[in-house]
């Protein structure tokens, strides 16, 4: 069976709404591709090292041996077999007999067989996608490296537990049929057979191994690639022993070779004995076909099975406890939907839905059974809560100036996170200095802003929140910023940390995450980065900004981090570029269903011919008698009952595709926020009464100014006079703040478009002034506008249209998966030393 009819063959079995979970078995031509030899190079290399450095005393490199010389060495040895076709059989040979005594041994191999994150194939890194995904759950391997375990490791904490299983010998403690991830060594890790030799290690499996896998091959697909079968130990006293209990592998056997390679004998044997439940599969290779198997499943996620989360047990971190008297109604949704639908477009996982919300949510260890009820978790709670207060009131961050101009960001850790990276970007946070050169000076900020939003997302997401200090930021201008937070080290980890005698830390804890399902949400959406580089890099950034950077724990047992500012008369050297970040005037989509329902359909859509008219939600009509709506379109027929000619789904990718369809697409989207304007009425903000006007301003207060108040990140209950009286007695006209808005596909970002304006209205603070006068007061009015009343007018868009939430949901009644972040675009642009834009 050729490549691609295998590769639909294994997908079949990998999907997600198949019982049974397929186990891999991988061999040695899995790693190859990972710079990991196969066995026939590690004797080429093996030899010729050894020759290098024991025969020749280490007076020269390995590679500057000639093959001559170490080839006729090795064939000098009567253990040695000479047959060129059986080269790789002498692999456990050179192990056992050149690599003496046991720590020479573990540094060869060592060098020879452990991989790099970067280093490790696309197929591993594939194979790790679909655990991940649950499509996979367990591997078993016969080779050594570390390919695997480094593979999935990578995608920690998204993986928060990678059991491995027969490291050493007796080492079976962590074998578990419902790990999430689990590695199975056949012949244990690199680390564990240093002291033996290869022909002992694998002639015969550990029986108590044996007697584990049996029973779980019995219940499972077995998916064989990279491995020949020609270990005795796997495909004779295994696999024989398997088919013998588990009546001929009932699930099936799935054997892949490279294409044009035959089976081995002991397969061959296997595949006879099997019958139909033994199938031979072609690959190209096993990188092409892990990453064809990813791709063919790339809908695929069993978190939309998970019909119940895991009961608590008690002995939780504090993160992933049920919280107190919580429901899943507690929960902003929209919120939620949102962020995870960037958590899994990013790790490649199924789009969520607004019907599987809650099963990855389960999935994802955010809820948690409680006495026979679900709940969120704690960390559910702090991340989406609508009201965080009323579970942790502590959970607030307490920000100030020099000791003054104290403000509480409150909400939840995705608003507060939003909250304060406004507050960090503000001009009296980090104001931009002159810096000294040799002909010439430039402006650059105070502190990095890189290590300012390090500092912040360690402070939401390590801290301790079992107890009820608060965070703090505070800001002595001109000298240094501070970031104080509850719950110091872990003891486990505080053992490891040496400090000098003013209490800082001599080197900087990597790794450890107090939080697990905080820092698997806030690294999915790429808002940190987990491999522990985020501490190092704020001392890096800090030095190369010209200030400093120190960590402490104080006597309350609470973190410190302290950034010192550059001294205002030093000339600094950057290796990095600046960055500057712009905010465009566009609301993104974060949400989005992935169909339309379309109905061609007979007559007029009214209330008179559909009675259940506000069932169909929000639709439009093309030219063509098409009617299009994000409704279900079970739903959309049913209330359109005999108006339906032809019904069809199509999806919104298609239509995207075509340029004409895209905008119609656009024209529903629109729709969809004009009917959420709408709702503003009762603010004063109306649509214009003009045929295809696409603007909205607000009209005056019983004829006269109309004021309103909202937050800022850095302010709060800002009066803002959205129509101002700018005349008396009769000649009195009105200045009234408005928006124009289109949506539009920006790449494949589909965005609605804000563009600030002023309607001048006449005498009612209500009726646009004639054409030509509102001409002359705008050209005046443009005199005033400069870059700060620019942000100022987007904030208070984005905070009015949002009504202060994190998103706009503008689905209506057909639809809940349609929503707008809450906040502008913004993009980070390198600069170049002119303070262009790159």
């Amino acid at each position: 069976m050729p490549h691609d009819p295998s590769v639909k063959t294994l997908a079949a079995i990998l999907r997600a709404d198949n019982e049974a979970r397929p186990v891999f078995m991988l061999g040695a031509g899995a790693s190859f591709s990972s710079q990991v030899p196969l066995a026939e190079k590690c004797v080429k290399l093996l030899a010729r090292r050894v020759y290098a450095e024991r025969e020749l005393g280490g007076k020269v490199h390995d590679y500057q041996v000639r093959q001559i010389e170490w080839s006729r060495w090795l064939e000098s040895h009567e253990w040695f077999n000479p047959d060129p076709d059986r080269l790789a059989d002498n692999f456990p040979l050179v192990v056992q007999h050149l690599l003496r005594p046991q720590d020479y041994r573990r540094k060869q191999l060592g060098w020879l067989l452990q991989p790099t994150i970067e280093g490790v194939s696309p197929g591993y890194k594939a194979l790790s996608d679909l655990v991940l995904k649950g499509l996979v759950r367990t591997v078993l391997t016969t080779n050594f490296d570390a390919c695997l375990p480094t593979a999935l490791h990578g995608l920690r904490p998204h993986i928060s537990q990678i059991s491995e299983v027969n490291r050493a010998p007796d080492d079976l403690r962590e074998f578990d049929i419902y790990s999430r991830a689990q590695i199975i060594w056949m012949h244990g890790r690199i680390e564990s057979y240093a002291d033996k030799n290869l022909i002992e290690e694998t002639a015969a499996l550990d029986p108590q191994l044996k007697q584990l896998l049996i029973p779980f091959l019995r219940s499972s697909p077995l998916i064989v690639m990279g491995y020949r079968g020609a270990e005795a130990s796997i495909s004779r006293d295994l696999l024989f022993s398997s088919r013998e209990a588990a009546m001929n592998f009932p699930r099936g056997v799935y054997w892949c070779t490279r294409e044009g390679e035959t089976l081995h004998p002991n397969v061959q044997d296997l595949a006879n004995a099997l019958g139909q439940n033994f199938e031979h599969l072609e690959i190209k290779g096993f990188d092409e076909a892990v990453i064809d198997l990813r791709e063919a499943l790339r809908d695929e996620d069993l978190y939309k099975g998970r019909s119940s989360p895991s009961p608590a047990t008690g002995q939780e971190a504090f993160a992933d406890r049920p919280a107190s008297n919580a429901v899943i109604g507690d929960l902003d949704l929209d919120l939620a939907l949102a962020t995870l639908q960037t958590y899994c477009n990013n790790l490649g996982r199924s789009p969520v839905t607004r019907d599987t919300l809650l099963p990855l949510l389960r999935d994802l260890r955010l809820t948690a059974m409680d006495d026979g009820v679900e709940r969120p978790t704690n960390g559910a709670v702090l991340l989406f809560a609508s009201n965080l207060e009323r579970w942790f009131p502590h959970a607030f961050v307490s920000v100030s100036i020099d000791g003054k101009r104290r403000v509480l960001f409150e909400g939840n850790l995705l608003v507060q996170r939003r909250g304060l990276l406004g507050w960090l970007e503000a001009p009296d946070i980090n104001p931009a200095l002159k810096i000294k050169k040799i002909s010439h000076h430039d402006e650059e900020p105070t502190y990095s802003p890189r290590a300012l939003v390090e500092l912040l997302i360690n402070m939401l997401v390590h801290r301790d929140y079992e107890r009820i200090e608060p965070s703090v930021v505070r800001l002595t201008p001109g000298k240094e910023i501070e970031f104080r937070n509850p719950g110091g080290l872990a003891e486990e980890v505080r053992k490891k940390i040496e400090f000098d005698e003013h209490g800082h830390f001599l080197q900087v804890p990597t790794g450890h995450a107090r939080n697990a399902s905080l820092c698997d949400i806030f690294t999915g959406i790429r808002a940190m980065e987990w491999r522990g580089t985020g501490l190092p890099d704020v001392i890096k950034l800090a030095q190369a900004a010209g200030g400093e950077a120190v960590f402490s724990i104080d006597p309350k047992n609470e973190f410190l981090a302290r950034m010192t500012q550059r001294p205002s008369s030093s000339g600094v050297a950057r290796d990095d570029r600046p960055t500057g970040v712009y905010v465009l005037n566009s609301l993104p989509f974060v949400a989005m269903p992935d169909a339309v329902s379309i109905v061609t359909i007979r007559g007029q859509v009214n209330h008179q011919t559909v009675p259940g008219l506000d069932k169909v939600g929000t639709f439009i009509v093309t030219r063509d008698d098409e009617l299009w709506s994000f409704t279900p379109l079970p739903i959309l027929t049913l209330a359109l009952g005999p108006l339906v000619a032809t019904s069809r789904t199509e999806r919104r990718a298609d239509l995207e595709a075509d340029r004409d369809r895209r905008r119609v697409l656009s024209w529903l989207l629109r729709h969809h926020l004009e009917r959420h304007i709408v709702t503003f009425l009762p603010d004063g903000l109306e649509r214009e009464d003009r045929k295809n006007a696409k603007r909205a301003y607000f009209v005056g207060e019983s004829s006269g100014p109309r004021a309103l108040r909202y937050d800022s990140a850095v302010r709060r209950n800002i009066r803002r006079e959205v129509v101002k009286r700018r005349a008396e007695g009769e000649k009195a006209w009105f200045e009234n703040e408005g928006f124009g808005y289109e949506v539009r596909a920006l790449g494949d970002q589909w965005a609605v478009r804000i563009k600030p304006f002023y309607m001048f209205t006449g005498v009612d603070a209500r009726t646009p002034l004639p054409s030509f006068a509102r001409t002359a007061r705008a050209t005046r009015r443009m005199k005033f506008d400069r870059n700060d009343s620019v942000d100022s007018d987007l904030t208070f868009w984005s905070r009015f249209l949002s009504r202060g939430q994190p998103t706009i949901n503008i689905g209506q009644e057909g639809t809940s998966e349609l929503l707008l972040d809450g906040s502008f675009m913004t993009v980070e642009v390198h600069e170049t030393a002119e303070g262009e834009a790159t």
